[in-house]
């Protein structure tokens, strides 16, 4: 199944555009704060890898993937931007592929664990995405986990840019289900801090000061979203959440 020709250009624009951060924010403050974010909820929710392998599912440059190596798993990153993955960072057990997560061809039950962050949300064909979400299935391990860290409000407002497809939590949680993965955990992503925190950005700029300059202010901010995240059922009141879905016994 060949990917719309738009997803596949959007990204390898951004890669001619942005080099290796073509896969995260383009406004370089707020890819700082939340990453940290990002990687908290991940470390939490999936955990290391004990030689484990885990698929990588729209790796672009290899932050993900380098980060989950050193945390002890074996990964297969994989992109469908050729560009991105000619920039990918070599990293010991990391090997990257090339290809949309819908035409991947690996072995079924190859992954312990499948990451996806913020990158099904950018398959914006409902056909591609079913097909994806087949092919990640397909491809875990009995007992393995889903984690899918995408934007995921309870409900949508609002129009979406034409690269991205918008979906709420529960259509998330029914897309997985209803392939057979039962949702195991979930923890929200951005919380109160991150506003503040980019109106100062965005205030300072207007100002002619920079972003350093609000290192203080962004550790403050990112500190109470990082205790926030780890309050029982506040993860619905985040807009960007992850969640896990464990595959059952077949």
């Amino acid at each position: 199944m060949t990917p719309p020709t738009a997803d596949r250009d959007y990204w390898e624009d951004r890669a001619r555009r942005q080099g290796p951060r073509a896969a995260g924010y383009s406004d370089a403050a707020m890819d700082a704060y939340e990453d940290r974010l990002r990687q908290s909820a991940i470390e939490r929710l999936l955990g290391p890898g004990r030689g484990r392998h885990l698929l990588d599912a729209g790796s672009g440059s290899g932050r993900w993937s380098v980060r989950m190596a050193q945390a002890g798993w074996l990964v297969t990153g994989a992109d469908i931007s050729e560009s991105l993955i000619a920039l990918a960072t070599p990293a010991p057990n990391v090997t990257y592929v090339h290809g949309a997560i819908e035409d991947l061809d690996l072995p079924a039950a190859t992954f312990d664990a499948v990451l996806s962050v913020t990158v099904l949300q950018h398959i914006t064909n409902d056909q591609h995405f079913g097909a994806a979400l087949d092919n990640l299935a397909r491809m875990l391990r009995p007992n393995g986990v889903i984690a899918v860290l995408e934007y995921a409000p309870l409900r949508v407002f609002g129009r979406m840019p034409a690269y991205m497809k918008a979906r709420s939590r529960r259509e998330w949680i029914e897309a997985f289900t209803s392939r057979g993965l039962k949702p195991r955990s979930e923890s929200g992503i951005r919380f109160l801090g991150h506003g503040p925190y980019m109106l100062a950005v965005h205030l300072a700029r207007l100002l002619g000061r920079t972003d350093p300059q609000l290192i203080a202010l962004r550790a403050v901010c990112r500190a109470l979203d990082l205790t926030l995240a780890r309050i029982p059922g506040l993860t619905l009141v985040a807009d960007v959440r992850l969640i896990t879905f464990e595959k059952t016994q077949q």
